[in-house]
């Protein structure tokens, strides 16, 4: 196999130790196999693996792009032009921007922002989605964030939300 070939990740969850196993036989040799007991886990070893460099799907995936917004590691712009935000805000944004329309709750955005330290409540998130809020209406962005109320946020426009990655 050539080294600049992606390498497949599949992820399995199943609950119980044999179910695991057997998994593990079925699909030894396929790539690199996650077998998680829950999704939690599994999402957390994924960001984990991400971030030392594992296996990447062609082309850049750390740009996502929905419809204007474009996302990097480093940066956010509105059709080219910078959005002059924090660190944790860009995080936040990139989350939501990964799949829009998904509900992301108070503990997975918080998670993503602050690397997984210690969740104390909604308020940090909600302080961060407030000014995120701010800044994306004052630079003309037309997507917005959208609240599940007693459950998180979703990035929602009116039009198709397209995720390109890479480009």
């Amino acid at each position: 196999m050539d080294a600049t070939a992606a390498i497949p990740v599949v992820v399995c969850i199943a609950t119980s130790a044999e179910e695991r196993s057997r998994l593990a036989a079925q699909f030894d040799g396929a790539g690199v196999l996650v077998v998680a007991s829950d999704p939690t886990v599994a999402g957390q070893f994924l960001r984990q693996f991400r971030g030392s460099g594992g296996a990447q799907p062609a082309g850049d995936a750390s740009v996502v792009r929905v419809g204007g917004l474009r996302l990097d590691d480093h940066e956010a712009t509105w059709h080219g032009l910078p959005l002059p935000l924090t660190p944790h805000e860009l995080k936040v944004l990139a989350c939501l921007a990964e799949r829009p329309g998904r509900i992301w709750t108070y503990q997975q955005l918080h998670d993503r922002a602050w690397d997984g330290s210690y969740f104390t409540g909604p308020a940090a998130v909600q302080s961060v989605i407030k000014r995120l809020r701010a800044k994306l209406r004052q630079a003309g962005v037309l997507v917005h964030i959208d609240a599940a109320r007693g459950l998180g946020f979703r990035l929602v426009d009116g039009k198709d939300l397209r995720l390109i990655r890479g480009q």
